[in-house]
């Protein structure tokens, strides 16, 4: 991570017009945010997936997707009606996946803390400034929240203390490799999930990763996106994790969506919209448009036929004959005017006419 002090030498240096950027769970659209989804999307396609991104659930996703992974920017579970969508889209085919990451974490605020020590004295009251709305922006979000919720996959725990993973357990392939002392994974609140789940990868009896059977398919829990995020990923720990999470959808090809939605949840619609791109000849079906331009295209076209067509044989224009002498003197004449000096030009007149004129 040895950018991120020379990045916020950079931003410091610019004051208030320079902003970061931290649009959460996006990948289309927000590829520089610190709390985006771009650089997971390109680990799963480096490993041979199909990589797209959707922004409702339709029947078009229903029928596309092997693998859904979902960033809500939500802090409360699921809807029913969002979780029955899911879980039908599950039933309905073998070998599907459905990633679920938590929002409890927030990587701007991360950002902030962890520059602090490279900030430089005299950029030290625009980095408070910008740690302390990056803060309040994300504890606001927070108000509120009841200490437990009980959702359809999971419950939510908001109880316990924050505090970092230093240790972790669970299943040894997820395990292999992984130093727990050099991760920075944060834990607000905790996703409680049933007993009929699978605890992949937990610290001290909170699970960080977690999967349940739906049907033929796999729902697979993650805590918050601390070591999944854009920035967070800058973590080689981090990165190892996510590579274990990618090996858990398989290593098959398959198509995987990151469903990108806001505050609200994901909109459920029973038609998607057309993909056909316009043409512009669609407004000419719309009245009264379409006779208001009709006329205007009428006449357009009678003006054009006045005033450029050329009817008849073409005649030659007027040609000046280079012999004429007039010409010359017309043109001396207005070089002598412009000179603006009418003692020179009577002067050069005389000449002419004592020199030149007598020897005709």
């Amino acid at each position: 991570m040895v950018w991120l002090p020379l990045f916020a030498v950079c931003l410091l240096a610019a004051g208030c017009r320079t902003r970061l950027e931290d649009t959460y769970g996006q990948r289309a659209g927000a590829e520089k945010s610190v709390n985006g989804t771009r650089v997971l999307g390109e680990m799963f396609e480096k490993a041979g997936h199909r990589v797209l991104s959707w922004g409702r659930l339709s029947p078009r996703l229903e029928n596309r997707a092997d693998c859904i992974v979902w960033f809500p920017d939500n802090f409360n579970p699921p809807s029913d009606e969002t979780a029955e969508w899911l879980e039908s889209w599950l039933d309905a085919a073998p070998g599907r996946v459905l990633i679920y990451v938590g929002r409890d974490f927030d990587a701007a605020c991360w950002y902030w803390d962890k520059i602090e020590p490279a900030v430089p004295p005299e950029s030290r009251e625009h980095f408070e400034e910008y740690r302390r709305r990056a803060q309040w922006d994300f504890k606001s979000r927070r108000i509120g929240l009841p200490p437990q919720q009980t959702g359809c996959w999971f419950d939510i725990d908001r109880s316990l203390p924050q505090r970092s993973v230093r240790t972790l357990s669970g299943k040894r392939d997820w395990l292999e490799g992984i130093d727990p002392t050099k991760l920075d994974i944060e834990l607000r609140a905790r996703l409680v999930p049933p007993d009929n789940t699978e605890i992949l990868l937990e610290s001290e009896g909170d699970m960080l990763v977690g999967r349940q059977a739906i049907g033929k398919s796999r729902l697979i829990l993650v805590a918050n996106g601390s070591f999944l995020l854009n920035l967070p990923l800058v973590n080689h720990e981090h990165r190892k994790l996510a590579g274990k999470l990618i090996d858990a959808v398989g290593p098959e090809e398959k198509t995987v969506v990151f469903l990108e939605t806001g505050e609200g949840g994901p909109s459920i619609v029973d038609n998607d919209p057309t993909s056909i791109a316009p043409t512009g000849v669609e407004i000419f079906n719309i009245w009264p448009t379409n006779w208001i331009l009709l006329h205007l295209a009428v006449v357009g076209i009678l003006f054009c036929f006045w005033r450029f067509p050329i009817f008849g044989l073409a005649t030659p224009g007027k040609q000046d004959r280079l012999s004429d002498f007039g010409k010359h003197l017309d043109a001396v004449a207005g070089l002598l005017k412009q000179s603006g000096d009418e003692e020179y030009a009577r002067g050069r007149v005389k000449h002419y006419l004592q020199k030149i004129k007598p020897s005709e």
